[in-house]
């Protein structure tokens, strides 16, 4: 009785515990995902906002240019105000942030450098979608790191940056609306793994993007933002960042390209047991075979020069000997 009892209840653990674990390693969207992909405009209706938008605004007058990444070159960190506002929402305008439940990686020094954004898990092929209704500026992969690369500037004059996608959905100056899907989720680019590398810049210059969205709710924090001028990063771009951040990168560099005399001596045990095709303790016999050898090399080489420093020594002392019996003789004489 008390064997059956035990393997009962071994069982309904078991049992609990397995449906336990496949709610809690559910995929993150599907447990957190609280945003829905909305539809597009008829295109008549996008491209003729797009024209009257790009046409009318000030904000999309200026600096508009689809094949350069970033580009308020002429913007200057000491140009702007102590505090910046902006008005996020117009009228009916929502937002949607694209959070599917995890944040690999958020804003600030990572690595010795400035991280400009945040890296957000997603699934290669997933979603991804404006934040704010704008205008695509930029659609095309980006050599500098980012991949397949969509920024959209946004009626607020905000501009935000999506990164790593595996496709782009959408063509530059096209209308989107909050909501509307740009691309899908990918790892090109600088990238160790499928997420979204996501930027919020005003004027090219960065900033944490969760000043204006709440951790918690993942909504807007407010329908304005307020941000005082230290606050956002004063360099722009990776050329302008500080020497220190340089320096501390070629540190780290060079810490890790000096190898110890015992990984130089791992390194060829594995190289050797590869030419040798035998086991690591075959490689580290033949490496100790080469030790031997330099070392008796070396004993050899110091017993040569000790042979020839005597051979001098003697020959010098013969020399002064000689010289002083002539000495001798010449003052007999």
């Amino acid at each position: 009785m008390k064997i059956r009892l035990i393997t009962i209840l071994y069982l309904t653990l078991i049992f609990s515990l397995n449906s336990y674990s496949t709610n809690l390693f559910k995929p993150y969207d599907t447990l957190n995902k609280k945003w829905i992909t909305t539809k597009y405009l008829p295109k008549s209706t996008s491209d003729s906002l797009a024209n009257i938008i790009l046409e009318t605004d000030s904000i999309f007058k200026r600096h508009w240019v689809n094949d350069v990444l970033f580009v308020y070159s002429e913007s200057k960190f000491s140009d702007l105000p102590d505090k910046i506002k902006i008005n996020l929402l117009k009228n009916d305008e929502r937002f949607l942030f694209n959070w599917n439940g995890l944040l690999y990686s958020g804003y600030g020094m990572r690595w010795g450098r400035v991280h400009r954004g945040l890296d957000l898990y997603l699934k290669t092929g997933d979603t991804v979608v404006s934040s704010f209704d704008g205008i695509v500026r930029y659609a095309r992969f980006n050599e500098g790191g980012y991949g397949n690369c969509i920024i959209v500037r946004h009626l607020n004059g905000l501009e935000t940056l999506h990164g790593h996608l595996s496709k782009i959905c959408v063509s530059e100056n096209q209308f989107v609306k909050a909501g509307n899907l740009i691309g899908l989720g990918g790892s090109t680019g600088r990238s160790d793994g499928p997420h979204l590398h996501f930027e919020t810049r005003f004027l090219d210059f960065s900033f944490d993007p969760y000043l204006l969205i709440d951790k918690n709710t993942r909504n807007l924090i407010s329908d304005t933002l307020v941000i005082n001028k230290d606050i956002i990063t004063s360099y722009k771009y990776p050329s302008d960042a500080p020497k220190i951040y340089k320096k501390y990168n070629n540190k780290k560099r060079n810490k890790y390209s000096k190898r110890s005399k015992k990984n130089r001596y791992k390194s060829k045990s594995s190289s050797q047991s590869k030419k040798h095709k035998g086991s690591v303790s075959k490689s580290k016999k033949i490496n100790k075979k080469t030790i031997n050898k330099s070392k008796i090399r070396n004993n050899t080489n110091k017993s040569s020069k000790s042979k020839t420093n005597s051979k001098s020594k003697t020959y010098s002392k013969s020399k002064t000997n000689s010289k002083s019996k002539t000495n001798s003789k010449t003052k007999i004489k």
